[in-house]
């Protein structure tokens, strides 16, 4: 991991609730792999199984990378700030927030570039990552690449994307603690609230009488993967018709930060959802996240602050009946590593003195005796440290459209 300096980097809605910006930040903050070293980018929301498995979590567990190998495993977060937030320049403000695209440098010896935010970034880089030595591994998503993806890793790369999958989460909709939401919302629902059919919580099935407040959706950046898997669940629920999200009413925010709704004015944040992983919440739950606006040694092993906390809308939504059962939206949130086809078949070893390539050292090694470092225990109880449950499978060149 060794992620350093980045603590002036903070999200807009943070940035805004401290009346400061944040700067650029400095040349070199990341570590710089060297030609020999596994470097990965994409998903906000599996970095952290990958960043504890290559080095280690916050209970004492070493990762990978201790072991004293030669080579690393290098994992690029999809931010460049430890809490998973994306950095805004000078001048920006809730309502038109201006990006700080930081950069990264994937080996050394070579400039900068722009740093791939979220697993469909993840995936477009790695497949723009060629012909000729490869700077990035592996994207972190949780999606399958698209068949039109594989199509240009085959004319770009000169071979298929491959993907295995080594842990499970779930998506759900997060709200403040104290909210008019009911205690859940059904994917059926969640299309008319942002498709704009719905806008205030008192129209929805059987919440006739809640709040006359109007409803504040709040969405992911569409770089995001969680983005996407959010999308193609309304998708799935609006009859396979992909729905249109209505400008007017939904807002796209910092994706898996609970500051998207916890800075926002009280009287917004009651009627805020936005879709958030299970996996982020463990994490904000066990204390890892300490307070980014408290400096190092100055209180600095304070939790993050408590009005950062949401909850989870599990209940029973409003539109259930014994003759229509249905249950609070529940997206499947898959955890996959997509590398080249090329570099599971390589006969190149990795570490000195082995016989495995990078791909069976570290993910998939199929009929070979040394199990990978992923599959392994000690790999599997670091993944469980991120909120996530270890869960490997291998889904070869499969796609989804």
């Amino acid at each position: 991991m060794k992620k350093l300096g980045k603590a002036i980097t903070v999200s807009v809605a943070g940035a805004l609730a401290l009346g400061v910006f944040a700067a650029a930040a400095p040349a070199g903050a990341d570590p710089v792999p060297t030609s020999t070293d596994v470097v990965g980018v994409g998903s906000d929301v599996v970095q952290y199984a990958v960043d504890f498995t290559a080095d280690g979590d916050a209970l004492g567990d070493a990762g990978y990378n201790s072991g004293g190998n030669t080579n690393r495993l290098d994992d690029f977060d999809a931010t460049g700030d430890a809490n998973g937030r994306a950095g805004y320049l000078n001048g920006s403000s809730l309502s038109s927030p201006i990006l700080q695209n930081p950069t990264i440098i994937l080996r050394e010896g070579e400039s900068p570039i722009q740093r791939p935010n979220g697993g469909g970034a993840g995936v477009k880089a790695l497949i723009a990552d060629g012909p000729g030595p490869e700077n990035i591994s592996f994207a972190r998503s949780p999606n399958l690449p698209t068949a039109a993806q594989q199509t240009t890793a085959q004319t770009n790369l000169g071979t298929k994307l491959h993907t295995v999958q080594i842990a499970s989460d779930t998506q759900v909709i997060a709200t403040a603690t104290t909210t008019n939401a009911p205690s859940g919302l059904s994917a059926q629902e969640l299309v008319s609230i942002y498709s704009g059919a719905i806008t205030k919580w008192n129209q929805l099935p059987g919440n006739s009488g809640g709040s006359s407040d109007t409803i504040i959706p709040l969405i992911p950046p569409t770089t995001a993967g969680v983005y996407t898997t959010f999308v193609n669940a309304l998708k799935a629920a609006n009859g396979g018709t992909a729905v249109s999200l209505d400008g007017d009413v939904v807002r796209t925010v910092e994706q898996n930060d609970p500051s998207a709704i916890s800075t926002l004015p009280a009287a917004q944040k009651v009627d805020a959802i936005v879709p958030f992983p299970t996996s982020r919440l463990s994490l904000y739950n066990s204390d890892y996240f300490l307070n980014p606006a408290t400096p190092y040694g100055v209180g600095g092993s304070a939790p993050a602050p408590v009005d950062a906390s949401i909850k989870l809308l599990t209940g029973t939504p409003g539109d259930s009946t014994q003759a229509h059962p249905t249950t609070s939206l529940s997206i499947p949130l898959p955890y996959y590593i997509i590398f080249r086809e090329s570099d599971l078949q390589s006969q190149v070893p990795w570490q000195p003195g082995s016989t495995l390539n990078w791909v069976r050292a570290l993910f998939y090694n199929p009929g070979g005796s040394v199990t990978p470092y992923f599959q392994t225990a000690a790999g599997q109880a670091l993944i469980a440290a991120s909120g996530s449950t270890a869960t490997f499978a291998d889904f070869g060149n499969q796609t989804f459209n």
